[in-house]
């Protein structure tokens, strides 16, 4: 198969698997309400323009923001490696493909009344239609060639870097959402009024203590892996490490203060000071070990289950982070009304509340999960090879196990909720950090010599003259 072929298999799966989401998504809590042909048409038909406030623009952004990887990805698939007709002429299905996409899932919500239809959204979706496709004619190529230099990068110093900025890039788009964005001095005025601009270091932390902790240590922690990454192979000192992640944070705060929804806040530097420099400490003296030094060095039993105790350990900190303040009521009646849970359809409850809130949920339980997963295959790794095949699958066992115990225990708590998508997602969290953890790894080691470089024969033997 040839590397276009390839390219544009992938683009056909991500685009297939895109699509599915954002229809499912444009339906859920599949309320149906049945209407006969005539009424649905004519209330089509009638349809209103919403206005456009503060709190009606980020729902605009989102359906803005929907549409634009749908119709870049597809775009792709139909015109990777074509000639321009080619080109020109799927960008024009592609972009009535959208328009009646938009169109029919804006006429089915009329069938599920809990969602709100408006052209407001067949514009919005409409337009980033346009926009995706635009976006394909001007960085398609390069975006293909970025993505498959990723798949061929076998450099530790190359990856790593890669991986700071790529994670760098994740943090922004989502401090950005839901890109309600405004230059008006006087929304930013009103902003401040609200409490959504904090000039006094910790003055904006909550007044209770734990989940004070809790906001500074996730804040920090989130700037300790692109300083880890760009000290530990990205060939930077420790201190230019900790200084480009301090300084984006720096531009991420001063961006997020045009975003009428976000906090701008002085302690979120603090706190991103403290986690790079964290990361860049981290990086510095794990990356004093050489492969050959890791190879010289006897591992003991208690080295090997050192990753088994921290994976424990963090099953620990997700029961308190899930499970505070720990008010748990058993009584039977409870329980059978809790139990309710089980009868959602998957991502009911990320419906009810801004699509912002419901993207944070997903990350929150996706990133809470995947430091088990990579823990856990650490523990793996550092098995006789007699072992990892019954290890791994033990871990991945474990993972689902110990979703299905947290989402149990949020069961028994009045001010939690347990669903089956947070089960879904937080083991598709943990899973995502054991395979991701096995690739990095492999990949962030230097590579054994190859046969014809000196040395021996991989069978053992020594190479001949």
């Amino acid at each position: 198969m040839t590397r276009s072929a390839t390219a544009r298999t992938h683009l056909w799966l991500a685009g297939l698997g895109y699509l599915v989401f954002v229809v499912y998504g444009s339906l859920v809590p599949l309320d149906f309400r049945p209407l006969s042909p005539e009424v649905a048409i004519a209330a089509f038909r009638q349809i209103p323009w919403l206005d456009l406030g503060i709190g009606s623009r980020a729902d605009w952004m989102a359906n803005l923001l929907l549409f634009i990887p749908l119709a870049f990805i597809f775009s792709g698939a139909l015109s990777h490696g074509r000639g321009v007709v080619v080109r020109l002429l799927a960008s024009i299905l592609v972009l009535a493909a959208g328009v009646g996409l938009s169109l029919g899932i804006e006429f089915t919500q009329l069938f599920f009344p809990q969602r709100t239809v408006s052209q407001n959204d067949i514009a919005a979706e409409s337009l980033g239609a346009l926009l995706g496709i635009a976006a394909w004619w001007g960085v398609g190529g390069r975006f293909l060639a970025w993505y498959e230099s990723w798949l061929r990068v076998r450099e530790p110093a190359a990856l790593s870097e890669r991986l700071a900025w790529g994670y760098l890039a994740f943090v922004f788009a989502y401090n950005l959402l839901p890109l309600d964005l405004t230059i008006s001095a006087v929304e930013i005025f009103h902003k401040w009024r609200e409490g959504k601009l904090v000039l006094i270091p910790f003055a904006g932390l909550p007044a209770d203590p734990a989940h004070a902790l809790y906001e500074v240590v996730t804040d920090a922690l989130i700037w300790l892996p692109p300083a880890f990454l760009l000290r530990y192979r990205g060939g930077r000192t420790t201190a230019r490490a900790w200084w480009l992640g301090f300084a984006a944070a720096l531009l991420l705060e001063v961006l997020q203060l045009f975003v009428y929804s976000r906090v701008s806040d002085v302690t979120d530097l603090f706190t991103a000071a403290l986690g790079a420099g964290a990361g860049a400490l981290l990086g510095a003296r794990l990356g004093r070990h050489t492969p050959a030094t890791r190879a010289a060095t006897r591992v003991t039993a208690l080295g090997r289950l050192l990753p088994l105790g921290l994976a424990l350990g963090w099953v620990c900190v997700l029961m308190l982070v899930f499970w505070y303040p720990f008010d748990f009521r058993t009584d039977g009646a409870y329980i059978r009304e809790r139990l309710a849970f089980l009868e959602r359809v998957p991502f009911e409850i990320y419906y009810y509340g801004t699509e912002f809130r419901a993207i944070t949920s997903v990350f929150q339980k996706v990133l809470f999960f995947a430091p088990l997963g990579a823990l856990l295959a650490w523990f793996v790794a550092g098995l006789p090879w007699l072992w990892r095949s019954w290890a791994a699958a033990a871990s991945i066992l474990a993972i689902p196990a110990a979703a299905l115990g947290i989402e149990l225990g949020q069961m028994l708590l009045p001010g939690k909720y347990p669903d089956t998508t947070d089960w879904f997602l937080e083991s598709l969290g943990g899973v995502m950090g054991y395979a991701l953890f096995r690739v990095i790894r492999a990949r962030l080691t230097v590579p054994r010599q190859r046969r014809g470089e000196g040395g021996r024969h991989p069978s053992g033997r020594e190479k001949r003259p």
